[in-house]
């Protein structure tokens, strides 16, 4: 097999990326919150500037609010964890949907 990258998923995989450290820090702030930078940093192994940078975008999106102890999940999260789980299956389904037309596309 070539060692051949095809620049068109170099954003998916960004993105991908960053939904996976979004999640990994909703992880650890649904065991252990609230939950501050350094902390969340240690256990997930996940560099400090980034936790920042996905718990300002978690802020943002009303996932977490800031606390003065650190970060906790926000009861809109919670109220809305099913129509959350839609939003990610409705996702799979549109990848899988681009998948078969890349097979296509490939042979």
């Amino acid at each position: 097999m070539s060692d051949y990258r095809c620049a068109i998923f170099n954003e998916l995989e960004s993105a991908l990326s960053t939904i996976e450290r979004h999640i990994s820090i909703l992880r650890i702030l649904l065991n252990e919150q609230p939950v501050g930078i350094v902390r969340i940093s240690r256990e997930t192994g996940i560099p400090e500037h980034k936790v920042r940078y996905s718990l300002k975008v978690l802020e943002r999106e009303r996932v977490i609010e800031a606390s003065s102890q650190g970060a906790l999940i926000s009861p809109e999260f919670i109220e809305n964890r099913a129509s959350i789980m839609e939003e990610g299956k409705q996702l799979m389904k549109n990848l899988s949907v681009m998948l078969e037309a890349l097979k296509q596309v490939t042979g």
